[in-house]
């Protein structure tokens, strides 16, 4: 069982039929597994999961826009990470994140 720590920024528009908290929630649902799942803050999650970073960041990452969203998920145990989306300034993310993958 991995810990995770996901990030977010969801653009407040209408993108491909889905608004601001259809994809806000695809969020939460695609990344609660049943397990610990903490989301006082409005875009940060604490969260468990059973599968492979990767794996599990893109499950995290469906539905939401490419164009307009950005995600970053990582494991602090290892240090993997997964990012997505609308990322100003990859260099200073992958400063912190070398081994970081774009999903």
């Amino acid at each position: 069982m991995s810990t995770y720590c996901i990030t977010f920024r969801i653009k407040n528009m209408t993108v491909n039929g889905k608004t601001y908290q259809q994809r806000y929630d695809s969020i939460i649902e695609n990344a609660n597994e049943g397990s610990g799942l903490w989301t006082e803050p409005t875009s940060f999650l604490l969260i468990e999961s059973h599968l492979q970073t990767g794996a599990f960041s893109e499950k995290v990452v469906r539905g939401l826009s490419r164009a307009h969203d950005m995600a970053f998920i990582f494991d602090p145990s290892d240090m993997s990470a997964c990012y997505f989306g609308d990322v100003d300034d990859e260099r200073v993310l992958l400063s912190f994140f070398p081994k970081a993958k774009k999903l």
